[in-house]
């Protein structure tokens, strides 16, 4: 059986008696072990159920629920199926901390009969805080043995009573549990109640229920061994009592992240019984340097603050680390505060990196509480402007109030009641005020600080210490071409003068060849003409024509083109019989067609200073300016393009030139050109060629590198409204339109929301073009994730973000991806969100994910995988 973690708000604590914080199971009990509920067989073919239920496992709630929500709109559905999908609706919406609307859900008459709502109301119930509420309302499974999920019931019964620190009531329902359930949930039964024992203070008790590590299965082992050395430690046996945590601690493997770091503390008690509190401080501190993130620095902060001696030395290595964990902020440059951030909260005096910081604040207190140990004025005055620091640095955290009641005492024991009654009303005191009450509060105490009063300011950033948030950008482009045309059957040749008839029957078949209008059907019958004909006086035309085919055709076979020039060259036969300019010119294409330029601008200048005046000078113009351009040459790229399109502008290749000379000017080394750029692509937008569509693209696209975002909005927001939506360039166009909108974000948030429709659109749109689906909802992900939530409520629509980029992970597996950078960008951009919100269960899941899809990145989310694992004490089962 699994167990899941559930956020509360609240953080009940159960303590041990040797003041060890007790390692008590996770109040959610989850059902994903049940492969199937009962009515859910006809589910288990659904793509969406499978997918919730992945999701589920993953602890990916906002995923799961969208799944089952989806899979619930399929047609003709049993009711029992409908049930089962409700059912499972209701768990993600309490395991992502959604327990209120469960709450309300449950309430409706349609659920007040279901045997499984007594459970799920109380799962809820616990979601919201209310334990004692939520563990009556179990009370069923005691008595009921047909109760839906006793053996859950019971075990999260248990849970709650633990956390209510009701230790007798926790006992007799796991008692009841050992009776009832089957052989785990009798062991789990036996290691909770040993571990409720050891917290009473009944070691031998404890001892003769404890089971024996050897008899239990391997997952069971490291909670065992757990409590055997908290038993040591009981019953006085410290010294192998820190053996024991030692070993804990050496073989990590299979260890939850609480229990490893209880066993932390474990072995700083046990090196207090056994060396003194001198060795016990030094092993935690040096567990601190170690994983300045633990979860249990409370308990950690709590005995270090009693191990610093009475009276401490200036010296004393509890208060230099301490003071290492909790340097001095810098104060900035031009006064307390600065900053171009709007409102209070970007002005908050929150040194760098300390939003959050439990390690600098747990020091800061405890720093505190040691140096007015010290019998010194100076000390005692730097104790109480440490704990100042606390709340202004770290208002939001529980030990702000507690540094506050701190302040109150001393000033009570130095006599000044006034000022300690004032700060014991200020703890007295609700919060509740609004946003704009603290921002005023908080804007009221920088001036006071400006005109040289910061007692005035301390008292204020006091009153103002508990509201405010803070935000985060990318890009996108593409092009398009065609060609096609017609032919007809060769005729046959006739019995009268065959060898006539037979020439007459050769010279047909090859002005059919040079007729047909399809590169693919004229290489084809050129190359068929070769070969039935290769001693046709005709022979070096056709080979010439096959050759030009075959640099026409899709994909184009240079390698053929340059065979057949190598022949008509190397016979002068042959070479005599075709027009130098023609054979110029193919040797010339069949060398455009190089990875590399410099053979094309070696012989189209050759070309052009031989066939100036000819009528395939254009052309070779065309191919010396596309391999200036391909060379990074832009500036003389761009010369001869704008010569060739003003000195032939009826050419069929004019629009090209032009538009690659736009693409020179706005690659080119200076502001000058790029604004030349600019000109040109108007001009070839403002034409009636093919490309002017592109033009007008390319001009906003450079509008938009050159950040002129709102040229760029105004110029393609009327386009892209009036786009049918079966233009191939609407989907260009609307990226490139959310792409300015959203980098206006920061400045004009509601232009988020207009990219989040556009994008929104072309997903509807793109349904069947899965590497554009990747692109379009990561981007829609970005978007979202700088979004408010709206309706007053803080932060940004990162539930909505993750479900697109699952959109786009939770994929057909039967295949690999269309494409790997949007696909896998948005994989990394899911496990971000997820490791932003410390969701480490959920992240792990994710990165294994995006490794099983053997990507380029695979490599990396394993390991990150890993890391993860190690990091957070997470094991696979």
């Amino acid at each position: 059986m699994r167990f899941g973690r559930i956020s509360t708000g609240q953080k009940p604590e159960c303590r041990l008696g040797s003041g060890l914080p007790m390692i008590v199971r996770s109040i959610l009990v989850s059902l994903l072990s049940t492969s199937l509920l009962p009515g859910a067989t006809a589910l288990k073919d659904l793509a969406a159920y499978s997918q919730g239920m992945e999701a589920l496992d993953s602890r990916l709630w906002e995923i799961a629920e969208s799944r089952f929500e989806e899979a619930l709109k399929t047609p003709d559905l049993s009711a029992a199926d409908q049930r089962v999908l409700r059912l499972k609706q209701l768990e993600t919406w309490i395991r992502g901390d959604r327990s209120a609307e469960a709450m309300t859900r449950l309430n409706e008459a349609a659920w007040a009969h279901d045997p499984e709502t007594y459970f799920w109301k109380s799962q809820a119930l616990a979601g919201l805080g209310r334990y004692r509420e939520a563990a009556e309302g179990l009370a069923p499974a005691i008595s009921n043995d047909k109760a839906a999920h006793r053996g859950e019931a019971l075990l999260t019964r248990a849970s709650l009573q633990l956390s209510l620190n009701e230790q007798d009531a926790a006992s007799e329902t796991l008692e009841v549990l050992a009776k009832v359930g089957d052989a785990e949930s009798v062991r789990q039964a036996r290691l909770r109640q040993a571990a409720i024992l050891i917290d009473q203070g009944k070691p031998k008790e404890a001892r003769k229920i404890l089971p024996d590590g050897k008899l239990l299965p391997a997952e069971d082992q490291p909670e065992q061994a757990f409590l055997h050395a908290r038993l040591l430690l009981a019953e006085g046996k410290s010294s192998e009592a820190a053996s024991a945590f030692s070993i804990l601690l050496d073989q990590p493997q299979g260890q939850s992240l609480l229990r490893y770091h209880a066993a932390i503390v474990g072995l700083a008690d046990a090196l207090a019984g056994s060396e003194g509190t001198a060795a016990a401080a030094d092993s935690l501190l040096a567990a601190v340097q170690k994983h300045p993130d633990s979860p249990l620095l409370e308990a950690i902060f709590r005995r270090l603050q009693q191990w610093i001696p009475d009276q401490p030395t200036p010296n004393d290595a509890i208060l230099e680390r301490l003071a290492q964990w909790s340097p001095a902020s810098p104060t900035p440059p031009t006064g307390l505060i600065r900053t171009s951030n709007s409102g209070a909260a970007g002005a908050w005096p929150t040194a760098e990196g300390k939003e959050g910081n439990d390690l600098a604040a747990f020091a800061l207190f405890t720093r505190a509480i040691g140096l007015h140990r010290q019998p010194t004025p100076t000390a005692k005055a730097e104790a109480v402007r440490l704990l100042t620091r606390l709340r202004i640095e770290h208002p939001d955290h529980f030990l702000a109030a507690k540094a506050l009641m701190q302040s109150a005492k001393w000033l009570l024991e130095e006599g000044r009641s006034e000022r300690a009654f004032a700060a014991l009303a200020a703890i007295r005191q609700t919060p509740g005020s609004p946003l704009v009450q603290g921002e005023a509060a908080f804007l009221e105490a920088r001036s006071e600080f400006d005109r040289g009063k910061p007692a005035a300011a301390v008292a204020l950033f006091d009153q103002a210490s508990s509201l405010l948030p803070g935000s985060a950008a990318d890009l996108a482009a593409l092009n398009a071409a065609l060609s096609r045309l017609q032919s007809g059957p060769v005729m046959a040749a006739s019995p009268a003068n065959p060898e006539r008839q037979a020439r007459i029957q050769a010279d047909l078949e090859l002005e059919r060849a040079l007729s047909e209008q399809e590169a693919e059907r004229a290489f084809a019958a050129l190359e068929k003409f070769i070969v039935d004909h290769p001693q046709s006086k005709r022979i070096a035309e056709a080979r010439l024509a096959a050759a030009e085919a075959g640099l026409d055709m899709q994909p184009p076979n240079p390698a053929f083109s340059r065979s057949q020039i190598e022949i008509i060259t190397q016979d002068l036969a042959l070479a005599n019989a075709v027009a130098p300019n023609k054979l110029d010119l193919i040797k010339l294409r069949v060398a455009d067609q190089n990875p590399t330029p410099a053979e094309a601008i070696q012989l189209s200048r050759a070309f052009l200073s031989d066939h100036g005046n000819s009528q395939e000078a254009a052309e070779a113009s065309m191919i010396l300016g596309r391999s200036l351009f391909r060379n990074g040459d832009y500036h003389n790229a761009r010369l001869v393009l704008e010569k060739l399109a003003a000195s032939a502008p009826n050419d069929r290749n004019a629009p090209a030139a032009l538009m690659l000379a736009a693409r020179s000017a706005a690659l080119g080394a200076t502001a000058q050109s790029r604004e030349e750029g600019l000109i040109l692509f108007s001009t070839v937008a403002s034409g009636s060629s093919g490309l002017a569509p592109l033009a007008k693209l390319e001009r906003a696209r450079l509008l938009t590198d050159l950040n002129r975002l709102d040229a760029t909005i105004q110029e393609l927001q009327p386009w892209f409204r009036s786009m049918p939506p079966q233009d191939e360039l609407r989907t260009p166009v609307g990226l490139l339109l959310a792409e300015a909108l959203y980098a206006q974000g920061a400045a004009k948030p509601a232009s988020l929301t207009e990219a989040l429709a556009i994008y929104d659109q072309l997903i509807l749109a793109s349904s069947k073009q899965p590497s554009m689906l990747h692109r379009l909802h990561y981007l829609r992900g970005m978007t979202l994730e700088k979004l408010p939530r709206g309706n007053g409520t803080a932060g940004t629509r990162e539930r909505e973000a993750l479900e697109s980029y699952f959109a786009v992970l939770q994929r057909d597996t039967s295949h690999p991806p269309d494409e790997w950078e949007w696909f896998e960008r948005c994989g990394f951009s899911a496990l971000a969100l997820l490791e932003k919100a410390g969701r480490w269960e959920a992240a792990i899941a994710t990165a294994t994910k995006i490794a099983s899809f053997n990507g380029p990145r695979a490599e990396s989310a394993a390991a990150r995988a890993k890391k993860l694992r190690l990091e957070h004490m997470i094991w696979e089962e």
